[in-house]
């Protein structure tokens, strides 16, 4: 019986991992954040082998985490959050491409330019079912080139 339990502990380790390959977060950045700044910004690519929507993000480093996008609106730069980010299937998505980011709102200690910080993003395919996947976001300092990059975008 204890080898049955530790062999289906084993089957279900593995299909999480195999699951988890079913979509990868590539260039995940965000900028330092100034003293007393409550919110920060994120970026990356995300790329799932199936069709799938992003629905949500969290990270222990956060009240709240929500994806937002970026429209011009009678002249005015508007942000609103949205519900999902649309993935399709091999197809990489680029947040700031897309006018999308994500905001990390409360945080709980400032964002420092070389910390590593976790996000978990969870995935929900067609048939309702979902994943998690967990991704690391290189905190770059205000004013690096990525910074230029994004100005030069909009």
């Amino acid at each position: 019986m204890r080898q049955i339990i530790t062999m289906l502990a084993l089957i279900v380790t593995i299909s999480a991992k195999a699951a988890n390959l079913e979509v990868t977060v590539n260039d995940a950045w965000g900028k330092a954040t100034a003293p007393g700044q409550d919110n920060g910004t994120i970026q990356f690519s995300i790329v799932s082998k199936k069709e799938a929507k992003l629905v949500s993000i969290s990270s222990p480093l956060a009240g709240m985490v929500e994806i937002h996008s970026m429209v011009h609106e009678n002249g005015m730069m508007k942000m609103r959050a949205v519900e999902f980010i649309a993935l399709p299937a091999e197809k990489s998505v680029d947040l700031r491409k897309t006018g999308n980011h994500v905001m990390l709102l409360n945080l709980k200690q400032p964002l420092k330019a070389g910390d590593a910080i976790p996000l978990t993003l969870t995935i929900e395919y067609p048939d309702k079912h979902k994943i998690t996947v967990e991704a690391k976001v290189a905190i770059k300092p205000q004013g690096s080139s990525q910074d230029m990059h994004e100005m030069k975008g909009m």
